[in-house]
């Protein structure tokens, strides 16, 4: 069973993201930096050394499409949330759109490569384009927030088809090998990450279990300590008390 077919684990996964209304706005927003962040990438590979004119033409072209889709997330989770609701937050986070473009000096193209680069892209957008389908079905009581996903959705498929087909040009122009290793170094890539995030997720879900149980465990001692701790109230006996007050009655007699 395909993890993007009905019941599949990213259909699962994405049924429990999207079908909480208050969860949709938080994460339009950050597929708004994540779109800003690509078009960042693209448009330095557009302006890279030795790119033909006409993928130079496409680079470009994508670049304005992710910045499109970066500003129409951002439109909808703005529309679906408020001042006090985590995708405001997300929104006007100036720092977060490190995290989801060209980080430090070098955008992916220049750390790439250009064949490592167009791997990258062919396999980045196929993905893209099934998740989108998968939100499309999932949306169906959202038309408006369906809609923007499908239009997203069509663009991904001109990046897919143009990065392939650039691909194949070059493996015909004779670097199939060249072509074979680089998608294999970004599915490499990509399933390290993939294991490096679910690593880090249990990592974060065993933190919680064990500070929870260690609060149930704790709490009733705290309970019990504060109990025998409490400050005493009203009269208060203290040993020896008749025999302190018969001796001095008997040095005042």
């Amino acid at each position: 069973m395909s993890g993007f077919g009905q019941f599949g684990t990213f259909w699962l996964a994405s049924w429990v993201v999207w079908k909480i209304p208050a969860r949709r706005a938080a994460k339009l927003a950050e597929f708004s930096h994540t779109e800003e962040g690509s078009s960042l990438d693209m448009m330095a590979a557009a302006e890279g050394e030795n790119v033909r004119p006409n993928l130079r033409r496409k680079f470009f072209i994508h670049a304005l499409d992710e910045h499109k889709h970066a500003r129409w997330f951002a439109d909808r989770a703005t529309a679906l949330t408020t001042a006090s609701k985590p995708a405001r937050r997300i929104l006007e986070d100036v720092n977060y759109i490190r995290d989801h473009g060209i980080r430090g000096d070098k955008s992916l193209y220049e750390q790439m490569g250009v064949v490592e680069f167009l791997a990258f892209v062919w396999l980045q957008e196929r993905q893209a384009g099934r998740q989108f389908g998968v939100y499309v079905n999932l949306l169906k009581d959202d038309p408006v927030t369906a809609e923007i996903f499908q239009q997203v959705r069509d663009d991904e498929r001109f990046h897919t088809n143009y990065s392939r087909l650039e691909l194949d040009r070059m493996a015909k122009a004779g670097d199939q090998a060249k072509v074979r290793r680089a998608v294999w170094n970004v599915k490499f890539r990509g399933l390290r990450q993939s294991w490096l995030r679910l690593a880090r997720g249990l990592g974060e879900l065993m933190a919680g279990i064990w500070l929870l149980l260690l609060y149930i465990i704790l709490t009733p001692f705290g309970v019990a300590a504060r109990w025998f701790d409490r400050d005493t109230t009203g009269f208060v006996a203290t040993p020896n008390a008749r025999q302190h007050a018969l001796g001095k009655a008997s040095l005042q007699g």
